[in-house]
């Protein structure tokens, strides 16, 4: 046990004397399993918010009855005893439905997306570092620079923290009896909460770029600053998705 709490300080606090103790590529199954994590994470915070954005809500919504056939189907076969296309057309043509309900079934809809976007991720930023290790003028290894992209992953479960927190907290006090302006409440929510997030966002960048320029620099064999300069290209082109 104590190697493993050494193993995560010298992780936090010093990324590059983390690798240079094990080499990047003999971790790529640890990296792997940060990744399957994150995807788990990002699954668990989508049902979450969709509970937050629900519980927020209190109104109900009609809609069409989607058990009842459509209004042309009844007029011809409801009276026909022996047409199978006339069945339920004796249900109501509209249904009442819990507003809150229906914005969580909305946020359910992400939940595959939100799976297989860090595995998407991952392979991008995987050849991203080896492309960026060449450009360095060093050698890096593919298991190396994938191993690299999954432990990129770590300060990505703050970033799933803030959020969570950020829209817990402006919305525990809030009753949406209007579905209607149920939209205009989401936006001021993450109006209010921008600044945050924000501020998280680019910490998170800087926590990236500081675990990968340590890493990178260990398996591609360049200075630390030849591999800071080459991970921080690319990184920087993500730093307007984060302020905007």
């Amino acid at each position: 046990m104590p190697s493993i709490l050494h193993s995560v300080r010298t992780f936090l606090l010093s990324p590059e004397t983390f690798f240079a103790e094990r080499s990047p590529a003999e971790t790529l199954l640890i990296a792997a399993g940060i990744v399957l994590m994150l995807a788990i994470a990002l699954v668990i915070s989508i049902s979450l918010l969709g509970s937050i954005f629900a519980g927020s809500i209190d109104a109900t919504v009609t809609m069409d009855n989607p058990d009842r056939p459509p209004e042309w189907v009844c007029d011809q076969h409801e009276d026909d005893s022996d047409s199978l296309l006339g069945e339920n057309c004796d249900e109501p043509a509209t249904i009442e439905r819990d507003a809150g309900a229906l914005a969580q079934e909305a946020f359910h809809e992400y939940i595959p997306l939100a799976f297989i976007s860090p595995f998407i991720m991952w392979m991008l930023g995987g050849i991203v570092l080896f492309s960026a290790g060449r450009i360095a003028g060093g050698d890096p290894s593919v298991p190396g620079s994938f191993a690299l992209a999954g432990w990129a992953a770590v300060p990505e479960f703050a970033r799933l923290a803030a959020v969570i927190v950020g829209f817990w907290f402006v919305l525990q006090d809030v009753t949406i009896t209007d579905p209607e302006a149920e939209v205009g409440v989401i936006e001021g929510a993450m109006a209010s909460l921008e600044p945050i997030l924000v501020t998280v966002s680019l910490l998170v960048l800087l926590w990236q770029w500081y675990i990968l320029a340590g890493g990178l620099s260990r398996d591609a064999d360049v200075p630390w600053g030849t591999a800071a300069a080459a991970v921080g290209v690319p990184l920087a082109l993500l730093v307007p998705f984060a302020v905007f």
